[in-house]
């Protein structure tokens, strides 16, 4: 009987044993199948992060672009009132007003000849003939064809006493077509090259 004994006690740990090793393998089996599910879960959370990251970004660029639009044509329109305004207290003889609105201008909008030109009459007209002379030499800078700045540096120069100066200024407006300033010179007998007028 100790040998049937020792037989099944034999029997009971060989069970015993081999039911352990299977249940570790399932075990780990079961580990290595939620390590296998959750990287697959991560991946798909990175891309998705990663996809929601590069949208994010073009998100933020599309509204940065439209904020610098609306920021432009905000500007724009400031610098058009301004000038606007200026050309109002130009008119009505309001000549510090005129020069602070077309300053507000030029601040909005420095390529602006049109601007300078303007706030050269304004300082022209309140007897600053050097802040005039820079103005219209600063539009002339900005649009060289400007024939209007060429006219009215002529009547700065003139008024100035600078009459050689006023003539070249007054011929370059000519030649570029300003046609006050082709009578004028017509008439005091001035000639001009420009192929659209002869005399």
């Amino acid at each position: 009987m100790k040998h049937y004994l020792s037989i099944l006690i034999l029997l009971l740990l060989y069970g015993c044993a081999s039911s352990i090793p299977n249940e570790y393998e399932q075990s780990l089996a079961r580990m290595k199948d939620e390590l296998r599910i959750t990287k697959t879960i991560a991946n798909e959370a990175v891309m998705k992060a990663s996809k929601l990251e590069k949208m994010l970004a073009r998100s933020i660029a599309d509204r940065d672009s439209l904020l610098n639009e609306h920021r432009n044509e905000t500007s724009l329109l400031r610098a058009s009132d301004a000038f606007h305004k200026g050309n109002n207290a130009l008119l009505t003889k309001n000549y510090k007003k005129a020069i602070s609105y077309y300053k507000k201008t030029i601040d909005l909008r420095p390529n602006d000849a049109h601007a300078y030109n303007n706030i050269g009459n304004a300082y022209k007209e309140i007897g600053n003939y050097s802040a005039s002379i820079d103005a219209y030499k600063n539009a002339i800078m900005l649009k060289p064809d400007y024939a209007s700045a060429y006219y009215n540096l002529g009547i700065v120069h003139q008024k100035d006493n600078d009459f050689d100066t006023a003539l070249k200024a007054y011929k370059k407006a000519a030649k570029l077509a300003h046609n006050g300033v082709q009578e004028w010179l017509k008439a005091g007998g001035y000639h001009w090259e420009n192929s659209n007028h002869n005399n």
